[in-house]
């Protein structure tokens, strides 16, 4: 009874790992869409603050999974007020993985 338990438990750490790997990639890919489509300075730094990760089931297989990140852009006009911009990025997972950022790919960007 012991084993089984120890075999669930590590199942289920396993598991989160694995999500956690999986959210960080995608949080990289945002921001390197960020920079590159929004032609953003090339040492533009994000932290987790500014973005917000949701993830969507569109199916029954892991592969219908979607994810919209909302990447929030801080800069300042020429009067030194701080402008804020909300810019949307949809994934669609492609690969089986996951953990490569070859697995997703950028379906739409508002």
């Amino acid at each position: 009874m012991k084993k089984i338990a120890f075999i669930l438990i590590s199942l289920l750490i396993v598991a989160c790992s694995t999500e956690n790997k999986q959210e960080q990639v995608i949080r990289e890919l945002a921001k390197k869409d960020a920079i590159e489509k929004l032609q953003l300075p090339e040492g533009t730094k994000f932290n987790d603050e500014n973005i917000e990760l949701t993830e969507t089931e569109t199916g029954e297989a892991s592969l219908g999974v979607t994810y919209i990140v909302k990447v929030t852009v801080k800069s300042q006009d020429r009067e030194g007020n701080e402008i804020l911009k909300t810019y949307t990025f949809n994934y669609k997972k492609i690969g089986e993985g996951g953990l490569a950022p070859e697995d997703y790919e950028l379906v739409s960007f508002e």
